[in-house]
């Protein structure tokens, strides 16, 4: 999308209730980045414009937050790098996921609390998943007790 058609968009998203837009521009297109964020109703998150910790201050002044994800950033201790590096810059931090299973979505689980928003659902979407970790409780993803990152192999009987 272009600049204007993303400022269109965003208008239009911010009529319909939704509270903040995710890449609204593709990724290439950050020269683009500061003029939407003047015009925008709504906060701009990064997500593919952002894969690691050296791509957060270019961005800083021209966006409101950035969307971690563990398979994007290469693990947990880029994501680490990444939320302190977001906190410097005064910019949000959401956790978000591909296609991931429970294994990957309870590692991010443990760095909730570093996160402004979470979308780390894509597990309870998967019909042969693997493993078992952390639980969605009245709308939280809970860690559990368990050792490590708090996953177990899942047992199938088929």
């Amino acid at each position: 999308a272009s600049e204007e058609e993303g400022v269109e968009m965003c208008n239009w998203l911010a009529s319909q209730g939704v509270r903040h837009v995710e890449q609204p521009l593709a990724p290439g297109k950050e020269i683009d980045l500061p003029e939407l964020y003047k015009q925008s109703p709504l906060p701009i998150f990064v997500d593919e414009s952002c894969k690691t910790s050296q791509d957060i201050p270019p961005l800083a002044n021209c966006v409101h937050g950035i969307n971690i994800k563990l398979m994007k950033s290469g693990g947990l201790t880029e994501a680490i790098r990444m939320v302190h590096t977001a906190k410097a810059c005064g910019l949000q931090v959401m956790f978000g996921c591909y296609s991931d299973s429970t294994l990957a979505n309870t590692a991010a689980s443990h760095l909730s609390p570093l996160a402004d928003y979470l979308d780390l659902d894509s597990h309870l979407n998967l019909v042969d998943d693997p493993f078992t970790g952390a639980t969605l409780q009245n709308g939280h993803l809970i860690p559990n007790n368990l050792p490590g990152l708090g996953v177990k192999r899942r047992e199938f009987n088929h």
